[in-house]
């Protein structure tokens, strides 16, 4: 039988052998060990992390209003599911003048990326959009100056659509101008649905960026539909997406509703229409009808 010696005592193969295979155990659970306590510090992690994104979405969605302006004549309703735990779209509903209550401001914006970094930009978009609306001539120069401070101040490498509506109540004359956001939709009682125009490039691209400026008179019971295109491009099991097609004909099966139902509608039908495959985009939809 070969022998070898360990610390001067000849010893056999079979007995070294035994000391290697215990000393490989010892390892074995050590790496064990270090293992479970790598797992419980990534799960203590992950769980920080998930508290510190709920509280960061309930700020973002308490950014965004959940009751509106009261407005004789009009009714508004808004709808916002983020794809993330937080999101990179935007919408706000207000008096677009402080001191006035005849005039009201709509506005949805889209980040052109997801995650922290499109939440911070779009929560700061959020509070200069509505700032500008309050000192500006109109949507156009909303737009502008909101443009003029992302393209000089911000360095993410995101961009920003958006679209921004004035109405005047007395007359239910809309203003509307775009950032080469998704074109408005306008729901009339016929059932019919159209895509306003719109145009201007996107936010943050060049300080001295113009948009063009849109009017329109609503009339009773037309529903003005503004989204982003989480709508239009949710996308099923199989890749298909919704489409503006599909998203037309929801608007006229339902294009008799109030915007609260209407709204809903549209929601369920995306949400009917993916069948359980994963959200990939925000999704924000805001409404404001005549009723009389």
């Amino acid at each position: 039988m070969t022998r070898r010696r360990v610390g001067g005592i000849p010893e056999t193969g079979t007995d070294a052998t035994a000391l290697d295979l215990a000393a490989l155990r010892r390892r074995v659970a050590e790496l064990e060990r270090e293992v479970m306590v790598t797992q419980l510090a990534l799960s203590e992690l992950r769980q920080r992390d998930e508290r510190e994104f709920t509280v960061a979405r309930r700020i973002q969605e308490s950014l965004m209003p959940r009751s509106f302006p009261t407005v004789r004549g009009f009714r508004v309703a808004a709808r916002y599911r983020a794809a993330r735990e937080i999101g990179g779209d935007m919408y706000d509903v207000y008096p677009s003048r402080p001191e006035r209550q005849d005039r009201l401001g709509l506005a949805v914006a889209d980040v052109t990326g997801k995650g922290v970094t499109a939440a911070l930009l779009m929560a700061f978009c959020r509070a200069i959009m509505r700032a500008a609306a309050w000192s500006s001539s109109g949507p156009a120069d909303t737009l502008a100056r909101v443009n003029h401070v992302l393209a000089r101040d911000v360095r993410s490498g995101l961009f920003v659509t958006a679209i921004v509506v004035e109405l005047d109540v007395a007359r239910a004359d809309v203003r509307w101008a775009s950032a080469g956001h998704e074109p408005p939709l306008l729901i009339r009682p016929s059932g019919t649905v159209s895509e306003l125009r719109v145009g201007g490039m996107m936010l943050g691209l060049t300080e001295d960026a113009s948009f063009e400026e849109h009017r329109r008179r609503l009339r009773r019971d037309e529903t003005l539909l503004l989204l982003t295109d989480g709508v239009t491009d949710a996308a099923d099991q199989r890749g298909r997406r919704l489409g503006m097609s599909r998203l037309r004909r929801m608007l006229r099966a339902r294009h008799d509703e109030e915007p609260d139902e209407l709204l809903d509608a549209i929601v369920a039908g995306v949400e009917d229409f993916a069948g359980g495959a994963a959200q990939a985009d925000d999704l924000t939809l805001v409404a404001l009808r005549r009723i009389d």
